[in-house]
């Protein structure tokens, strides 16, 4: 698989590398890497302005599944799984950079 969006019978949303675990020809599981709960509620501040305007925004929070876990890795079988989709590539590219974050070079400052 790659990077996916997972919800889980739970009710948790998961995004994660997910690769299916096959046995017997079957699919029995999946392997899930570094996955973060996807956590969205609607945005908290609205301007009088973004009333009048048809768009749905949200604040979107990734933190980690399993946070007491020192794994990166977990096995989860099929029966809890729900449905896999693609998730929006913004969503996407929030995963990639929680998960791989760029390491900063020696010239760059941080403003703290």
């Amino acid at each position: 698989m790659a990077v996916k969006m997972i919800l889980l019978k739970t009710g948790e949303t998961l995004i994660t590398d997910a690769k299916e675990v096959v046995q017997e020809e079957q699919v029995r599981g999946y392997m899930f890497t570094e996955p973060q709960i996807v956590i969205s509620q609607e945005k908290t501040m609205l301007m009088e302005a973004d009333t009048k305007k048809s768009n749905y925004e949200l604040d979107i929070i990734l933190k980690p599944w399993m946070i007491l876990s020192s794994d990166k890795e977990f096995v989860v079988t099929t029966d809890i799984v729900a449905t896999i989709c693609e998730p929006l590539e913004s969503i996407r590219e929030m995963y990639d950079n929680k998960v791989n974050p760029t390491p900063l070079s020696e010239t760059e400052v941080v403003n703290g």
